[in-house]
């Protein structure tokens, strides 16, 4: 019954992180692109934790880029990069933030050109999420049904 419980909070975390994603991926269709320059770059840490990850590319480190752009006249400064931060490696977040060049196109929503990205996103992420959190959530529901 524990279990049951636990793999249906998990599925409902999938499902609304899925939602969210979805969405704002879909409002990043309708982002506009404009010049910007990088004004720093650095290495941080996600969640305050430094540890690395002993396979594959994990770890709780990701590349920081602050950049500037001007949108109808007015200037802004942000350092988003994505909309979703994924924990890497150090070595790999150092050559993730070498391979960004001075000048970089910068995608702003028209409608509040404060909120900018650096990379858009498709909502194939969120659909994947989605549909685990709903089987999730079905086995689980069986799970628990099973149970009583």
């Amino acid at each position: 019954m524990v279990a049951a419980i636990a793999i249906l909070v998990i599925s409902l975390g999938a499902i609304l992180a899925g939602r969210g994603y979805v969405r704002t991926a879909r409002q990043m269709q309708s982002f506009a692109t404009t010049r910007g320059h990088v004004t720093a770059r650095e290495v941080v840490m996600i969640g305050g934790l430094s540890r690395e990850g002993k396979w594959g590319q994990g770890g709780n480190y990701r590349p920081k880029v602050t950049y500037d752009y001007t949108v109808g006249g007015v200037a802004y400064t942000s350092d988003r990069v994505s909309y979703a931060n994924r924990g890497l490696r150090r070595s790999l977040a150092e050559q993730q933030l070498a391979a960004f060049p001075d000048e970089v196109d910068v995608y702003y929503d028209p409608a509040a050109p404060q909120e900018a990205y650096l990379e858009k996103h498709t909502p194939t992420l969120g659909r994947y999420l989605l549909a685990g959190g709903g089987v999730g959530a079905l086995f689980g529901l069986i799970l628990l049904l099973g149970s009583v």
